[in-house]
């Protein structure tokens, strides 16, 4: 019997997922009690070669889709192959250790009815990996980061799994997170069942990238609070203090002065000066894509 399924995203990652998928194989848990279930989001860059090269002492499911879906309608197909009890959600770029399993199930029996997260830390090297004090730990208030979460599938099928209307980055989880929970499950937060965040390059230096991915944030945001029009939603979604300064963001995205400090803050190394321009800008996008998305609603 098939007691946990992990479920992982993949979209051009081969490299790094490669090094996702290792661990995956050599955990302590008993190898014919889990499986991997890997769907891949129409990956081109030959991820499909490299999992079918890689011997796995485990159950492990290949998935691809045809053509791009999008993370939710990909994780629902995972959740629908899956046979596990539980389902447990990593994603392509997180790198855990041969006890993530036994961590995550040891919390299920300890709790009934239970959300179980466990701790990212982010590394921009794979040599962080399994040094809990080294790197940057994640701090997430979310009920269900599909880095590292687990729940029973039963739970994921009463409540309706993703959204699939979630079509844009961001917020996908978090919503699925809030009907878990109003239907009376409760977060338990396991610090032992680690997970390595590897954050590449793109990731942390490329400022467009940051501004897109946020503009589609603040797109979900916006979907999320349409959705579930509550005052925890609100804060969650529109009440972060910072976006009160998100037009000295704009005033670095648009201005020529601005963009001039920002490069000035970059070239001197006055990280937190530069982290902080970038940050306020980010949060400038983040407003756009959720206003531009809530005015499109009240015209509908």
């Amino acid at each position: 019997m098939i007691k946990a399924s992990i479920i992982i995203p993949s979209y051009n990652r081969k490299i790094i997922l490669k090094e996702s998928l290792i661990p995956l194989f050599n955990q302590n848990y008993p190898k014919d009690k889990y499986e991997i279930v890997l769907v891949d989001d129409g990956s081109t860059d030959g991820t499909e070669e490299m999992v079918k090269s890689l011997p796995s002492p485990c159950r492990l499911k290949y998935l691809k889709n045809r053509e791009r879906m999008g993370a939710p309608k990909t994780r629902n197909r995972g959740i629908k192959k899956a046979e596990g009890e539980f389902i447990i959600f990593t994603d392509s770029d997180v790198i855990v250790l041969s006890d993530f399993i036994e961590q995550h199930l040891n919390y299920h029996k300890k709790y009934k009815n239970a959300i179980v997260s466990g701790e990212l830390i982010q590394i921009s090297s794979l040599d962080e990996v399994g040094k809990k004090r080294k790197g940057i730990l994640d701090i997430s208030f979310s009920p269900f980061d599909t880095a590292n979460v687990s729940v029973r599938k039963d739970f994921l099928l009463e409540v309706g799994l993703f959204d699939e209307s979630f079509s844009a980055y961001g917020w996908q989880d978090i919503e699925l997170g809030y009907r878990l929970i109003k239907r009376g499950l409760k977060r338990k937060k396991n610090r032992s069942a680690l997970g390595y965040h590897y954050k590449g390059e793109k990731d942390s230096l490329d400022l467009n990238y940051l501004c897109e991915k946020e503009r589609m944030r603040g797109i979900s945001g916006a979907l999320y609070y349409k959705k579930h029009p509550e005052f925890k939603v609100k804060l969650a979604t529109q009440c972060n203090p910072l976006f009160a300064f998100a037009f000295i963001g704009k005033w670095v995205d648009e201005k020529e002065k601005g963009e001039r400090f920002l490069e000035f803050a970059k070239k001197h190394k006055i990280g937190w000066l530069y982290s902080s321009l970038v940050k306020l800008t980010t949060y400038h996008y983040y407003l756009q894509g959720f206003r531009e998305t809530i005015k499109k609603q009240g015209n509908k």
